[in-house]
């Protein structure tokens, strides 16, 4: 018998074993829907797509916050063979358009209020636009969209069948597709069963976008037989009020969202005993706020270490390190990203591309069933980040003696001063230490004779005084002479991207201007 790889057989499949078991759960809108009932829908979906002429590999755009239609639609489309492209609604307009056209989508689907802002862009052309709303006249509604059930089984897909184009966040040029295989999904959906521990009718919360992270959970749960329960937006106090009842079992966080949802707690919180773990990713944690959510969620979370380009899972950071941290504030194991996952590889390597010694720094290179395929229309940026079959992750680390893997920058954020390497994240863990530091960002800018000058650019906290002397003192008791900053500056905010990531290159221009504006 043939294998299909679809990754929509997991609801066909669960439909079959619990047809009247909750699937999705829509807190927003108040909707519900069993598993025979979303198959159905999502049957419709695909019976929709392929009556308007879609083949199998057209893509189909979802922007859509979380609910049950982007469920729908994203499976349905799946079922037709489709490749999905799931966009960021944090986005603007001139994001959506450079992703709409880079993937050449067959079809949009979107709501009224997204259609609004698209219609002042007069590039984006999309063949078929799908409002979920129903109150568009620029596009057909998702009732008149869908088609009878036509009761076949989703489309036939090999495992190294392209699934989703995945667009990054951009930070260093416009976002690129990154191709996610069936394969892809499946085996993060097995590491998150493997890591987390699935049981049969979880309840998992999304307060995060099911368009990046969080969506990465709704696989697992499907084949679990298990509730999704789904949300617009992040309201913290409400989704500890959901931890506490029993309600919400499991959920992916991201760590400023843990932050918050940590300042929500009422006095004597406590989870329930249904509660199982946060899984959080995305960026580092304060450590801080580590310890502090440690105590508050005993111990029951677990963090990752990847990058879209092999999602969700290369290291791991799990809940017994965080069940020490409760007893040992001070562990070093705090600012560490994890050991390796099963059937992973990473090695540590330096310049020359050799392999770095044990506490070494070197760029993180990786292998698992989860890498892209490669970049959408970028064949010669996708031969170098995967050459010699290593995802070069463009992550700068190294292994302790216990192979713990700790990050310490980005290759490109790498400052070369007087000859030494500078790493720009340990700068900044220092910087931000510091009391009246609200954001805190390190770049390498032009120097006639060091080459690269270590430049702070901060942001102060509301009410704070804190001047460049206490900053530049601080540092020299924290890191060697050439790591001290030999400049501050002051800003209002930093230039960020739509997901909060500093635009490092953004900032070294404009303060390389700013530079030699003065010194004419």
């Amino acid at each position: 018998m043939v294998t299909n790889a679809n990754i929509a057989t997991a609801l066909w499949r669960s439909a079959d074993e619990a047809p009247d078991a909750t699937a999705l759960k829509d807190l927003t809108a108040g909707s519900v829907s069993t598993y025979d009932e979303l198959r159905r829908a999502s049957a419709e979906v695909a019976a929709g797509w392929r009556a308007r002429g879609l083949e199998p590999g057209d893509r189909v755009a979802l922007l859509l916050h979380n609910s049950c239609e982007y469920v729908e639609v994203f499976l349905g489309s799946l079922a037709a063979g489709l490749v999905v492209v799931p966009l960021n609604t944090r986005l603007t307009v001139q994001d959506f358009a450079h992703m709409l056209n880079d993937a050449a989508v067959s079809a949009l689907v979107t709501d009224a209020d997204f259609l609004r802002q698209l219609r002042s862009d007069p590039t984006i052309q999309v063949p078929l636009v799908v409002d979920v709303t129903g109150s568009s006249a620029d596009g057909i509604s998702l009732s008149e969209l869908r088609a009878e059930d036509d009761h076949r089984d989703p489309e036939h897909k090999e495992p190294g069948d392209l699934c989703s184009l995945m667009y990054t966040s951009g930070t260093t040029g416009a976002p690129k597709a990154v191709m996610l295989s069936h394969r892809s999904w499946s085996s993060v959906s097995d590491t998150c069963v493997d890591l987390l521990g699935f049981e049969t009718g979880i309840s998992v919360m999304h307060p995060a976008p099911l368009t990046h992270g969080a969506g990465f959970l709704l696989l697992p749960t499907l084949r679990h037989q298990g509730t999704n329960l789904l949300v617009r937006s992040f309201d913290p106090r409400d989704t500890a009020d959901r931890i506490a009842s029993g309600e919400a079992q499991g959920m992916f966080l991201v760590p400023s969202m843990i932050r918050m949802l940590l300042d929500s707690l009422p006095q004597e919180w406590r989870p329930s005993d249904k509660f199982r773990w946060i899984y959080y990713a995305g960026s580092p944690i304060d450590p801080s706020t580590f310890v502090e959510a440690a105590r508050a969620f005993e111990g029951n979370m677990v963090q990752s270490f990847a990058q879209m380009e092999s999602p969700m899972f290369l290291t791991a950071l799990d809940a017994d390190v965080h069940r020490r941290a409760m007893e040992d504030p001070g562990s070093p194991l705090i600012r560490s990203a994890g050991k390796l996952i099963d059937g992973r590889q990473i090695r540590i390597v330096d310049a020359d591309g050799k392999e770095a010694p044990t506490g070494e720094a070197g760029e993180v290179w990786a292998k698992a069933p989860q890498v892209m395929s490669g970049y959408w229309n970028r064949p010669e940026e996708s031969d170098k980040t995967l050459a010699g079959g290593w995802l070069h992750t463009g992550d700068v680390g190294y292994l302790d003696e216990d192979a713990y893997l700790f990050l310490v920058d980005r290759v490109k954020d790498m400052i070369v001063s007087g000859g030494s390497n500078v790493y720009a994240r340990e700068v900044e863990d220092v910087l931000i230490a510091i009391e009246g530091v609200e954001r805190a960002a390190v770049v390498g800018l032009p120097h006639r004779i060091w080459g690269e000058e270590v430049t702070a650019v901060l942001v102060r906290a509301e009410g704070a005084i804190l001047d460049d002397d206490a900053v530049i003192a601080h540092c020299r008791q924290a890191l060697a002479g050439y790591k001290v900053p030999k400049r501050v500056v002051w800003l209002d905010q930093l230039p960020t991207n739509s997901y909060g990531k500093v635009l490092k290159r953004d900032l070294r221009s404009s303060l390389t201007t700013q530079l030699e504006a003065t010194a004419r």
